[in-house]
């Protein structure tokens, strides 16, 4: 009776528990993959974030300004005076051998960059971060032209200048700095920001989520404003975005 019983196999009520038990497994496997997918992808950006942020105040220390946005994704910098937001000029950082790692390379291309540029015909009220220039009246030949101490009034004249929206900005995060809105909700102008996409998560074909960075453009044409770093990630937006303050790169002069 035993060999039987055996001998008969599986019913079809055991088939049917056997298929749903297979069938959650492979679901909860796709999950844990997905997950882990995206954390990598995650900890990818913020890796690349962080690398381009200590090389552009490194670039800012040694050439007294900031570099130009690239335009046309080939990693070097375009300095036409209107170019305010592309993407990060990472060989012009000096990242070349960083972005030789695939998933690096990756990161570095896709971060969007945009830099405060208000130029002024006079030197002493130039705050365009993005050209070296004498701005403490000294003379081709001085100890001090075109130092330090230039970009610092540049910066310290950013500073004391009214939130304009024709300069790179920041809007709200819809919890302690307001409404996420470009057009009623300028919180504050910055000396730079960088931002990178980690998975297209609304899957809209844009690689950045939500309504504000999905403006963005890589070649200035589109918006100079950008979500709040202090945005928080949903199931619809997982952009990362870093900004540093005039002040903030003031203290590293």
């Amino acid at each position: 009776m035993i060999a039987n019983s055996l001998q008969k196999g599986f019913s079809l009520i055991e088939l049917a528990i056997a298929l749903v038990v297979i069938g959650l497994i492979s679901t909860v496997s796709v999950s844990v993959w997905q997950a882990a997918s995206g954390t990598r992808q995650q900890l990818l950006a913020e890796n690349a974030l962080a690398k381009a942020k200590h090389s552009m105040v490194l670039f800012a220390q040694v050439n007294y300004r900031l570099p130009c946005p690239d335009i046309n994704r080939d990693g070097h910098e375009d300095c036409a005076m209107t170019n305010k937001v592309g993407t990060l000029p990472y060989y012009t950082l000096g990242l070349e051998s960083v972005s030789k790692t695939a998933d690096m390379a990756v990161g570095m291309q896709n971060i969007f960059y945009g830099v405060y540029r208000q130029a002024n015909t006079s030197p002493l009220n130039d705050a365009d971060l993005a050209v070296l220039k004498d701005r403490t009246s000294d003379n081709p030949g001085d100890l001090n032209y075109q130092n330090a101490a230039d970009f610092k009034r540049a910066l310290s004249l950013a500073l004391s200048q009214s939130a304009i929206n024709s300069q790179v900005f920041v809007t709200g995060d819809g919890i302690s700095t307001g409404l996420e809105d470009c057009a009623t909700n300028l919180v504050s102008n910055i000396a730079f920001v960088l931002a990178a996409p980690v998975v297209d998560i609304n899957q809209d074909g844009n690689p950045f989520d939500g309504a504000i960075n999905s403006l963005l453009t890589a070649d200035n044409t589109g918006s100079l404003c950008f979500a709040s770093p202090s945005k928080p990630m949903d199931a619809n937006y997982d952009d990362l975005i870093t900004t540093v303050s005039f002040s903030e790169l003031l203290s590293h002069f």
